[in-house]
């Protein structure tokens, strides 16, 4: 709703389009929000077990979770080379897009905040071009094997 809420906002000022792809317990309460707004054009929702070739379509991914654990979808977005937007929701976010130098953060549920960041975005393709790069270089901090093998590492001190 929240991502809803900042597309009806600026919605006459851009030519925006949406993918919406989920379905969560919310999705009853989404398409209504749309339809009663009349910003249906606006959006496509569907659910896909496989959203990569959607992410690496698009221009923008937004997250707008209220918490997460390890936002996957934010590190597949980053190695696509996407521009992220994100809530700055616990866990996650924040240290993935390095607290806003690899990606723009905006407060959980605050829509107009992500409308302003949208248009951000729309206006400032190249200081977001820089984030993404900057996102894309810090992407391997993540690496599962070289993370393993330092856990590995620690474990094997103690025993």
């Amino acid at each position: 709703i929240t991502l809803l809420r900042a597309i009806k906002e600026i919605k006459d000022l851009y030519n925006i389009k949406l993918i919406l792809i989920g379905r969560g317990a919310d999705l009853q309460k989404i398409k209504k929000f749309i339809k009663n707004n009349k910003i249906s054009k606006l959006f496509k929702i569907f659910y896909t077990s496989n959203p990569m070739p959607y992410i690496k379509q698009a221009d923008l991914f937004i997250l707008t979770s209220k918490f997460e654990g390890l936002p996957n979808v934010l590190l597949e977005s980053i190695t696509l080379k996407k521009m992220i937007i994100s809530s700055s929701c616990p866990t996650g976010p924040k240290e993935i897009l390095s607290y806003g130098k690899g990606g723009l953060l905006f407060k959980v549920e605050d829509h107009k905040e992500l409308s302003k960041k949208i248009i951000f975005f729309i206006k400032n393709k190249n200081r977001c071009k820089k984030m993404i790069d900057f996102s894309f270089k810090k992407l391997s901090r993540f690496n599962y094997k070289k993370n393993l093998n330092k856990y590995l590492n620690v474990v094997k001190k103690i025993i």
